[in-house]
């Protein structure tokens, strides 16, 4: 038990400064919009790495692609593609980490194994650096995607107002965009683009349907196509959209109330109850005095 919580202490030690040497080397502005690089001259690029570990990374993560095959490349695409490029920009940066994290991960591995004489450890922390990039992207796509249904209703609601105000459906949506941050006004400003240069507006919105993963956007865009097609009134559709956003926001934050629930009572299981047990054992043994009998 000792030697495997050592080993679990020394896994996260070569994590954690893995994941300082890479902090110390990002790009502080990679947080930043292509259009906000540019205005600070980083010429829309973000820094590329030129650390050793890197470079090693680098060169080791083509042949690694090719071994996982084109269906690996196109779900982390697809999965780049919902996170916006964050943390990664592109598939190759998404490999070249992979394999130097797996590498540092191994590395961590063999010191352990020649320390405690245990080489399991060696290809499960190899495993596991490998894959631990694969987890952070798809978190980063789920938590992009929930800000963009969280910022929708609010989002149709102006839209709804400027369109009642006499605009045009394109003029009021451009309003709104340059008003709004997030990703959700990242979304719309690439729909915006493609009306600007030809597309139709039922193409576009299908773009951005495919372009995400969320349930309230989809909704979003199949009302709309649907009120073009049937003629109904943009006004109203966008009122009756927001309203359904709404519902749907609350009633997910009711679903994720109801799982915090048993999340807490299975902590307070986990960790208050034994600890109550041992110090009532505790009591109890001091207090009877059974610690200065003499037995013998």
């Amino acid at each position: 038990m000792i030697a495997l919580l050592i080993a679990l202490v020394g896994a996260g030690v070569v994590l954690t400064a893995y994941l300082g040497y890479r902090n110390f080397r990002a790009d502080p502005l990679a947080e930043l919009a292509p259009e906000d690089r540019v205005l600070v001259n980083e010429r829309g690029r973000r820094r590329t790495a030129t650390g050793p570990l890197s470079r090693l990374g680098q060169r080791l993560s083509p042949p690694m692609a090719r071994m996982l095959g084109t269906g690996y490349r196109k779900q982390s695409d697809h999965q780049i593609d919902l996170a916006d490029g964050n943390p990664y920009k592109d598939f190759e940066q998404f490999m070249a980490y992979k394999v130097s994290l797996a590498l540092v991960m191994g590395g961590g591995g063999l010191a352990i194994a020649m320390l405690l004489k245990m080489p399991l450890f060696i290809p499960i922390l190899l495993v596991l650096g490998f894959f631990l990039p694969d987890l952070q992207l798809r978190q980063a796509g789920k938590k992009r995607q929930s800000e963009i249904d969280d910022a929708l209703p609010d989002f149709l609601d102006v839209l709804a107002v400027t369109v009642s105000a006499g605009l045009s459906f394109r003029s009021s949506l451009r309003k709104v965009v340059e008003r709004t941050e997030g990703p959700l006004a990242v979304e719309m400003q690439r729909t915006l683009r493609q009306m600007e240069v030809g597309e139709p507006r039922t193409v576009a919105f299908t773009n951005l349907r495919k372009r995400t993963e969320s349930d309230a956007l989809e909704k979003f865009v199949v009302a709309l196509v649907q009120a073009e097609e049937l003629g109904a009134p943009l006004v109203d559709a966008l009122d009756q959209i927001a309203l359904d956003m709404r519902r749907d926001t609350a009633q997910r934050a009711r679903q994720q109330a109801s799982k915090a629930s048993p999340q807490i009572a299975g902590v307070v299981t986990m960790v208050m109850v034994p600890g109550t047990m041992v110090l009532i054992l505790a009591t109890m043994w001091f207090g009877s005095g059974f610690d200065s009998m003499e037995l013998f």
